[in-house]
């Protein structure tokens, strides 16, 4: 395990600046509401959202946060993003956008709140390919609008998908950037295993971003232990495990994970990679000592 005390500098502006005409070929095609900026889905209602299969846990416990569409537009918010991680959006960013290379086909595993998606497109759409899947309609719309106008926009594509479910194409690399800790112990699972099936076939990585296990003395641990026990329920599991502690030992046994953890312990990145076949001949002595 690696610690990251790199001072963190500022990053690169997150406005886009639009013209009048992109604003208005923007409104045409995803139908813009012109008070917000933000586009608009036929019927908003919760009954209307389950038809799109939303699962259970995520309309009863972060409807809130990530499915109701007024919720989401205010919440979608560079100020926002940055504030909820004490200040160390930027770091985390480039910490996870440094992994992608602009040949890679990437897979992004939901949408992102702030600009992550934006940043992550302009590094890898014009000469590789970029697709983002979401469960719930108008986080793809957030994205939508945020990704108009990037260059090689031609090879974004986005559609709606339960990131627990098979993916069917094939990445270079599989970007997972905070979502573990919102969904439950099963799930968690489930995505490690789909995103694990891509680097099988592929031979690439996953990059994870996601909560680690704050230090003891880390004021910041009380704060997150209250909104874990408010409103992040499935979080904690992210103190007491390591990501690849929700797979199988066995199965986890053929990858390396490379850790870094930031701002003591509140947050990790995990570079998950499968074993060449010299490596897997020490896989016995090296779960041994697990």
């Amino acid at each position: 395990m690696q610690q990251d005390n790199k001072k963190d500098n500022a990053g690169p502006q997150e406005e886009l600046n639009l013209s009048v005409e992109e604003i208005s070929k923007i409104e045409k095609e995803l139908e813009i509401d012109k008070n917000t900026g933000i586009p608009m889905l036929e019927d908003e209602s919760i009954e209307s959202l389950n038809q799109h299969k939303i699962p259970n846990y995520l309309v009863d416990v972060y409807n809130w946060a990530y499915v109701k569409p007024k919720n989401i537009d205010l919440l979608d918010r560079p100020i926002v993003y940055h504030t909820i991680l004490f200040g160390q959006g930027w770091k985390l960013m480039r910490a996870y956008l440094e992994e992608f290379s602009p040949t890679d086909r990437v897979l992004q595993v939901a949408h992102v709140y702030g600009n992550v998606v934006r940043l992550l497109a302009e590094k890898v759409a014009k000469n590789g390919s970029l697709d983002i899947i979401d469960v719930v309609p108008h986080q793809l719309k957030r994205a939508a609008i945020k990704l108009k106008g990037v260059e090689g926009e031609e090879n974004i594509d986005m559609w709606l998908q339960d990131a627990s479910e098979p993916y069917h194409k094939q990445y270079d690399v599989v970007g997972i950037y905070f979502l573990l800790h919102e969904v439950p112990d099963p799930l968690k699972k489930r995505i490690i295993e789909n995103a694990l099936k891509v680097i099988d076939e592929t031979g690439g990585k996953i990059v994870f971003i996601d909560y680690y296990n704050p230090s003891y003395y880390n004021p910041v641990r009380q704060i997150l232990r209250f909104i874990n026990y408010t409103l992040e329920p499935f979080a904690n599991a992210m103190w007491h495990r390591e990501i690849k502690d929700f797979i199988t030992k066995n199965r986890a046994g053929k990858y390396n994970w490379k850790q870094t953890t930031y701002f003591g312990g509140v947050y990790q990145k995990v570079v998950v990679t499968k074993k060449t076949d010299e490596e897997l001949g020490e896989v016995p002595e090296d779960s041994s000592k697990e």
